[in-house]
């Protein structure tokens, strides 16, 4: 079956995307900026809440003088602790904030057009490394489909631009890679030492990627080459001393202080988040490649570990992560591009030599025009999609507002108040009061606030049961002017369709329109 896109079938798709370039890599290049930057223009939002309250909102925060997650030791009192986070990443978006600042560049929405944009950028990286090293390991048309699936898979441009470290630290294992087999006779005393280099900056972004850079010196220890094991060990260390023992020693006095932090609190919490069966990643990587030419790239990496130096550590993260309790989809990201790349090199070089799939070149031509059909309608998606909007335009709302005190965020009915992304406000001076439990005095709580700090704006979460809550905070608070109703965006909506579990939420925002009487006897009920 042939889908049609404006009289062009997706037969012929498949032969423009399986006829190599004259020059692959400025093809590569172009065809992989192409989403990225509509994503980075028209992808608004941010994906889960690390990518934004984890980065955005800490790094926000201190451009404006302002701490908001309290990581700095001089804002935690007489006892500071180390959050387990490394500064490396997020101080790079510290840097920039401050940077755009000096130049006048403050509104937020601006300012995350340019993050996304060198995100974007950034992430052309893997796509050409991932080329380079199918190249090396197959032949230039094997290649070149390889590329071209890094570079249009449907989640990764939209990930891509996004401020997940588990997204943002892959260009830095993808280089690493691709020095350890760069030389066709292997590695080099050079080669090695890059490749250390390179993941040991992936390892400063995300720290759980020190189980990736494990398995290459594993595998120099294999193969008994003693010196360049020892060379390779150096260039990871080199990254994580210079910098995130710098970063430590500066702030907190000690080398090491968040990455002893962030063991010690993952140890604690091995299924405080989610426990999920030792099979969940398996299941993952057969569902996001999608199937059923996911079952292909999955049965062409387990069937030969080959190369031994790129195979064994995306092993070693994978069995690491997946005989750890706490799940998570997005940890296995730093891993997924190149599991695709070793996957499918190691299909297609067994497919084009088995004699039942020669003769059966029709149904994998089929498997293909399934998948690129499916993966371009997710990918336009995607790429225009708005996630977490409502969230993130009720905080845009607030910039209209000429004195916020304080947000109080209701949500009696769910009783899970969502944190609100304070970056888009462009206010930090205000208090942040969650209201979910709608048989509680409302108003002695406002009562207790000192007037500069008290809530005058309310964020109603949620359309169900409203007028309830809306009575309930007007008696507390006194008369409300609504300013803005915020409707969740298209990708919030289908999420919400596809698992009711995703909130799909509508955010009323209101604003106190007369002030406070502490002395009214009559309490929210």
């Amino acid at each position: 079956m042939l889908v049609h896109l404006r009289g062009v079938s997706a037969g012929s798709l498949l032969r423009i995307f399986d006829r190599p370039a004259t020059r692959p890599l400025v093809a590569l290049t172009v065809i992989a900026l192409i989403p990225r930057l509509v994503v980075a223009f028209f992808s608004q939002g941010y994906f889960a809440h690390d990518d934004h309250f984890l980065v955005i909102e800490a790094a926000g925060s201190w451009a404006a003088g302002f701490d908001y997650n309290n990581w700095l030791p001089w804002n935690q009192g007489a006892d500071p602790r180390p959050s387990g986070h490394s500064f490396f990443y997020v101080g790079l978006h510290y840097a920039l904030f401050m940077a755009l600042k000096t130049v006048g560049l403050t509104d937020p929405k601006s300012v995350m057009v340019v993050v996304r944009l060198l995100h974007a950028v950034w992430s052309v990286v893997a796509v050409r490394t991932g080329y380079r090293i199918a190249l090396r390991l197959s032949d230039d048309r094997i290649a070149w489909r390889t590329g071209v699936f890094l570079a249009l898979f449907y989640f990764m441009p939209f990930l891509s631009v996004r401020n997940l470290v588990e997204v943002a630290c892959i260009p830095f294992l993808m280089s690493g890679a691709w020095q350890l087999i760069k030389a066709k006779d292997g590695p080099t005393l050079g080669h090695v030492v890059l490749a250390g280099l390179w993941i040991g900056l992936a390892i400063n972004v995300r720290f759980q990627t020190l189980f990736f850079a494990a398995g290459p010196g594993l595998a120099l220890l294999w193969q008994r080459k003693w010196g360049l094991a020892i060379a390779y060990g150096a260039g990871v260390a080199l990254p994580l001393l210079v910098l995130q023992s710098a970063i430590d020693l500066f702030l907190w006095g000690r080398p090491f202080a968040e990455l002893t932090e962030y063991v010690l609190y993952n140890m604690a919490n091995t299924t405080t988040y989610f426990d999920q069966p030792w099979y969940n990643y398996l299941l993952l990587l057969l569902g996001i490649f999608i199937p059923v030419f996911s079952v292909a790239v999955f049965f062409g990496f387990f069937r030969r570990p080959t190369p031994l130096l790129l195979w064994l550590p995306v092993l070693l993260f994978l069995a690491i992560h997946s005989y750890f309790p706490n799940k998570q989809e997005r940890f296995l990201l730093p891993i997924v591009p190149l599991f695709f790349v070793l996957g499918y090199i190691s299909w297609e070089l067994w497919r084009t030599t088995a004699t039942w799939w020669a003769q059966r070149q029709r149904l994998w031509r089929g498997i293909l025009v399934f998948t690129w059909s499916l993966n371009t309608l997710a990918l336009v998606l995607l790429c225009f999609s708005y996630s977490k909007r409502s969230r993130v335009e009720a905080m845009v709302s607030l910039q209209g507002i000429r004195d916020v005190k304080g947000i109080l965020i209701e949500d009696t009915y769910k009783q899970t108040a969502p944190m609100p992304p304070l970056f888009y406000s462009g206010k930090w001076d205000m208090s942040v009061e969650p209201w979910v439990d709608p048989a509680q005095d409302l108003h002695a709580r406002l009562t207790a606030f000192p007037d500069s700090t008290r809530p005058n704006v309310v964020l109603f979460i949620g359309e169900e049961d409203l007028e309830a809550r809306i009575s309930r905070t007007t008696a507390a608070m006194g008369r409300l002017h609504l300013v803005e109703r915020v409707q969740p965006g298209a990708l919030d909506r289908l999420v919400h369709w596809l698992n009711p579990v995703n909130r799909n939420e509508v955010i009323t925002v209101a604003e106190a329109a007369e002030p406070f009487v502490p002395a009214r006897s009559a309490a929210a009920q």
